[in-house]
């Protein structure tokens, strides 16, 4: 744990709300309602040979309208992406679930993943598609180029956040930890109730986000729970917080 978060303890809601959920109901079956005929429209529109599916209520793979992707869905060779390329697939499945999530901040939103700079007659995609296979194949990020400042690798039309779902979904690892999901809301919830860091996620560097999971994971081993049961907890904490201001009720009450 980095030295500026010793003594930062959970609060006692937290680790009350993470004792009552468990991994395999909360986590890995948390869907998002996908609308499936837009973002395939999109992917074909981009030129991706590339189409996503999802599930009906009965659980069937269904290939249009609007359909659940479940986190335990995000993973390489999930049947629910249809791609000549297992990790651009997955990586899109991953921002059709994100950007679909009810809990979330994310709006749906398609990510431009062709390079900007590639020389004529270069494959647009071949940057995107070598880091996204780096970190599938190496269970790791590559390095990054001495330029860049935020020791993140050079992936085009793709954040923090974004990528923070697929290194997940592909069980990387993060200084011998499992990359977590990181969003706005949670890192809110994490200022309003102490932490001493900059409250901007786009703005995070890679030494910042491995601050974030290792306090993430300290947090999970005192609950003695899951790291991803503590961000769901900071996430939703959040979303409570904006939804009952809005709504004009009483915020604490219903805050877990």
């Amino acid at each position: 744990m980095h030295f500026g978060d010793e003594g930062f303890e959970p609060p006692d809601a937290c680790l009350q709300w993470c004792r009552t959920r468990s991994y395999p109901l909360h986590v890995l079956d948390d869907g998002a309602p996908v609308d499936l005929d837009w973002w395939n429209e999109h992917l074909a529109r981009a030129g991706h040979e590339i189409r996503l599916r999802g599930r009906d209520l009965d659980g069937r793979i269904v290939p249009e309208g609007i359909a659940t992707v479940q986190r335990n869905d995000l993973r390489l060779g999930s049947e629910l992406a249809e791609t000549d390329h297992a990790g651009l697939g997955l990586l899109f499945l991953c921002a059709a679930w994100q950007g679909a999530h009810p809990h979330r901040r994310f709006k749906r939103r398609f990510p431009d993943v062709v390079n900007p700079h590639a020389r004529v007659g270069e494959d647009q995609l071949a940057r995107i598609r070598s880091v996204l296979d780096h970190c599938a194949r190496e269970r790791a990020l590559p390095h990054a180029a001495s330029a860049s400042w935020s020791g993140w690798p050079e992936t085009p039309g793709v954040g923090v956040s974004l990528l923070a779902v697929y290194l997940w979904a592909v069980e990387a690892r993060i200084y011998g930890a499992r990359p977590q999901l990181i969003e706005q809301f949670g890192v809110s919830t994490l200022i309003h109730e102490g932490w001493l860091e900059d409250p901007s996620v786009s703005g995070f560097t890679l030494r910042r986000y491995d601050r974030y999971v290792a306090l993430l994971n300290a947090w999970a081993a005192q609950a003695n729970t899951h790291p991803e049961l503590i961000e769901m907890w900071l996430v939703q904490r959040w979303s409570a917080r904006l939804r009952e201001a809005r709504q004009g009720a009483l915020v604490e009450p219903t805050l877990f």
